[in-house]
């Protein structure tokens, strides 16, 4: 919703692009079997810009006012029957990489040992996050902001992380966070 934002933050410039393509971009270089991509249909222009060629699926949340658990569940409904687990990654961080992306999808495709894989950023958990079909009906009945969050705090013994080696890349919620991302870009 961009509300500590004042604006849209997933349609502000980065390096050439705005941050939910560079998030997108991201998702279609890596290892991922297939990408949907949940929005707010009240922003203007964030459907044209999800809609680019490789995403499998845009869906409108006319929800989304009513929390991140509504993203989370009408993603998962448009995912095929087949489908062993579900990637969340944030629209806001576009620092996120395929590298890391495919670091976490490797690890899960080894081992399928946890019901949650989760980023690590030098100790810090963070995001993409992988539930494993098992979790479905829980993420169903997470509500309002909680996302799978409730989750991984329930199940936190069959967490299993992922480290990826280096700080966590923070998201974009204020214009604070989006200055010192455009100070990452100058450095």
């Amino acid at each position: 919703m961009s509300k500590r934002m004042g604006s849209p933050k997933m349609l502000l410039p980065f390096q050439g692009k705005t941050i939910i393509r560079h998030v997108i971009d991201h998702a279609l270089c890596s290892d991922l079997d297939g990408i949907v991509v949940v929005v707010n249909p009240a922003v203007e222009g964030l459907i044209n810009e999800a809609s680019e060629t490789g995403v499998n699926k845009v869906i409108l949340n006319s929800r989304a006012g009513e929390g991140l658990s509504t993203s989370v569940k009408s993603g998962l409904l448009f995912l095929p029957l087949k489908v062993e687990a579900a990637l969340f990654m944030l629209g806001d961080q576009p620092l996120i990489t395929n590298k890391e992306i495919d670091r976490l999808v490797h690890r899960f495709k080894k081992g399928r040992s946890a019901p949650i894989y989760q980023s690590s950023y030098l100790g810090n958990k963070g995001h993409p996050v992988i539930f494993q079909r098992s979790l479905f009906g829980d993420l169903y009945n997470v509500q309002g902001d909680e996302g799978g969050r409730a989750l991984i705090k329930k199940y936190h013994h069959h967490v299993q992380l992922v480290e990826m080696g280096r700080r966590n890349p923070s998201d974009i919620d204020t214009r604070n966070d989006y200055e010192k991302l455009l100070d990452e870009e100058v450095s």
